[in-house]
């Protein structure tokens, strides 16, 4: 398929993960891609795998950073014109409680995880807003993001945020044409998420926790990424979708 051929597509948190899945599935389906991370090897890496300079812009990127945040939108669209979409996937982890949650730890993941998608969002459709083509944008929240997980209290809240600034932006945004809609994945089989599966008993608990017996994929989130870019999408937006196997769907039986 070559559903997004002639449109560029921005991309945070590239170099690895559910990130660079997306880059890939989107990059076979034709579309020229603005790819960013903080880390600067992988995402050379990336670059240099995707081969076309034409279709590829690469910046190493703190989300965080208003500044750079601008400067790395306004790159893509000074090199591709018009800007299509955008895949918000840079995130870090954030482990502690009430009680342990040191403020600094607080800060750090609060501005990566929910200041990092805002400020990707608003440079991002502060360039597009008077175009004339479909846009749209596609935040990764979490299953963290819909129901509390102990002792990952930053990372939940920063979720959280995430899952709400989805559906406000939606309804502010919508006059404008561009649609804004998140994923909520389950447990993805990522470099973020390697070390839980060292341990065979956490393995099992963690796949039992879904209701189809297994974690996922990056490859299965990208898929649902790719199709909320979709004008099949056309009209989705301020929706928080899970892509989570079953893991909320109930509470399981005791």
């Amino acid at each position: 398929m070559n559903r997004f051929e002639g449109k560029v597509v921005l991309i945070t948190g590239a170099a690895s993960g559910i990130g660079a899945a997306c880059v890939r599935r989107l990059w076979e389906e034709g579309a020229s891609v603005g790819v960013a991370d903080h880390n600067n090897g992988g995402l050379d890496k990336l670059v240099t795998e995707l081969s076309d300079e034409a279709r590829v812009y690469g910046a190493t990127l703190d989300v965080s950073d208003g500044e750079q945040v601008e400067s790395f939108v306004a790159g893509a669209k000074r090199k591709f014109g018009n800007l299509h979409g955008l895949i918000n996937c840079a995130g870090i982890k954030g482990v502690g409680n009430v009680l342990d949650c040191e403020a600094e730890n607080w800060r750090k993941v609060m501005s990566v995880n929910l200041d990092g998608t805002f400020l990707m969002c608003q440079a991002f459709s502060r360039a597009v807003q008077h175009d004339k083509t479909s846009r749209a944008i596609v935040n990764v929240s979490s299953g963290a993001g819909i129901m509390g997980v102990p002792n990952r209290l930053p990372y939940v809240a920063s979720k959280f945020a995430v899952s709400g600034i989805t559906r406000t932006m939606g309804a502010e945004l919508g006059p404008y044409g561009i649609r804004v809609n998140a994923i909520a994945p389950g447990m993805i089989r990522t470099p973020f998420t390697a070390y839980m599966f060292d341990d065979p008993e956490k393995a099992k608990r963690i796949r039992a926790a879904h209701a189809i017996g297994r974690e996922g994929q990056p490859e299965e989130i990208a898929a649902v990424a790719t199709f909320l870019l979709t004008d099949d999408a056309s009209f989705m937006t301020g929706a928080v979708i899970s892509v989570d196997g079953g893991q909320t769907a109930c509470i399981p039986a005791v």
